[in-house]
């Protein structure tokens, strides 16, 4: 039977291959689909080991087989339908939780035997393995994309649909949900999360950056910043207050991990409490948040609710602070504002060091004479409270007080 001669396109090598070729070379299919499958069985090992997993192989290379050759004997594009099944090959081993290793190895080994026949095959000219080796190629790349892209396919929907279930359920523990455990456990499975007996709240914020050049862009958004967060961390980073929840806050190595994962960015971090009280740990995480953008308390890295506590509480209920601070400091009332100031923090100076001039006159950089002439006259305006604990307790609270953005008022 002749065949018209084909129309050549030089970029597809399959239109410059004799449409007989692909009729004589069918009766190397089944011997070629035998040797793929054995060098793909040394090549996966115990992959295949499984009667349904050979079997499936077999039925790929069979399809593939006889795709490739039917594609010599038509010398036109890809066929569609071929592809299809490809592509839902693709979709079936996402679904699966596989990736493709089995048919990248199937292609690499079946590439490598249908070479090694057609070299052998006497009746093929030298002038026509240069096409069918490009053509193999080809072919190999054609249905490699399309299974990648039933893969895709799946993986981004499995993907979206984990990510919306872990986001429901960090909505859940946040709302209060953690007291009732049937119902965390059922969420928790849904979003394959093992429930801890312990979390954290996380609040992102703009904060400043690590790098010392300032403020961070605040029209930059959080998601961007944080690509890698722990996998076992819940996070919504794409909501209006972005958020987390770290489990085991207390555990080795857990604040480290959350660290090295903000990549300059900034957050802060509620205490660690049982997931019934997961609500109060993002309470104080926002107070915290607060006094972040305030100012009172740096935002640079990952800022700890447990190491600002005095200020927390100092500004829970600042009526309060400010009258105790004009009581306390009522002696300084007197003086000029400039020299009030001065004696203000000269005596918190000498109070956080422990009533040592030397350590207090570091701290304000100034001479340790100049620090004992005020507390001579601090001591003149104060009399017994400074030797009294309980005053010089409330006194050091109330001068620390003062150096909060919108300070306690008072003298």
């Amino acid at each position: 039977m002749t065949h018209p001669p084909r129309e050549t396109d030089r970029t597809d090598p399959f239109s410059e291959i004799p449409p007989d070729v692909g009729g004589r070379l069918r009766a190397l299919a089944p011997l070629l689909a035998e040797e793929a499958l054995a060098g793909i069985q040394r090549r996966l090992g115990e992959a295949l080991v499984a009667p349904d997993a050979r079997r499936g192989v077999r039925r790929l290379l069979d399809i593939g087989v006889q795709g490739f050759l039917e594609r010599l004997e038509a010398g036109r594009g890809p066929d569609e339908e071929l592809l299809a099944r490809f592509r839902a090959f693709g979709a079936h081993e996402a679904g699966q939780g596989r990736g493709l290793e089995r048919l990248h190895a199937g292609m690499r080994v079946t590439a490598a035997v249908a070479w090694r026949r057609l070299s052998d095959d006497d009746t093929l000219s030298r002038d026509r393995l240069g096409p069918l080796g490009e053509a193999v190629l080809l072919f190999q790349e054609e249905i490699g994309t399309a299974a990648a892209q039933g893969h895709a396919r799946v993986s981004s929907a499995g993907a979206d649909a984990s990510g919306h279930r872990r986001v429901r359920l960090l909505e859940a523990l946040l709302a209060g949900v953690g007291r009732d455990p049937a119902a965390v456990a059922a969420l928790a499975r849904g979003a394959h999360w093992r429930p801890p007996e312990r979390a954290a709240a996380v609040l992102f914020h703009p904060g400043t950056a690590e790098d010392g050049t300032g403020a961070a862009d605040r029209s930059e958004r959080p998601g961007v910043l944080f690509p890698a967060l722990p996998p076992d961390v819940l996070a919504d980073l794409e909501g209006p207050e972005p958020r987390a929840l770290l489990p085991d806050p207390e555990g080795p190595g857990r604040l480290r991990a959350l660290e090295r994962s903000l990549r300059g960015a900034c957050a802060v971090l509620g205490p660690g409490v049982p997931l019934e009280r997961v609500p109060e740990s993002l309470e104080r995480a926002r107070e915290l948040a607060d006094l972040v953008r305030s100012g009172a308390v740096p935002g640079r890295g990952l800022v700890r609710w447990d190491d600002h506590l005095l200020v927390l509480l100092l500004s829970r209920d600042t009526a309060l602070v400010s009258a105790m601070t004009r009581a306390r400091l009522a002696p300084l009332a007197g003086l000029r504002p400039h020299q009030r100031e001065r004696m203000a923090q000269t005596l918190l100076a000498w109070l956080e060091s422990g009533s040592n001039a030397n350590e207090a006159a570091e701290r304000l950089r100034i001479h340790p004479q100049t620090v004992r002439y005020r507390m001579r006259r601090l001591e003149e305006l104060f009399g017994a409270r400074l030797r009294d604990p309980r005053e010089r307790f409330e006194l050091e609270l109330v001068l620390r007080a003062r150096r909060l953005p919108g300070g306690a008022g008072g003298p």
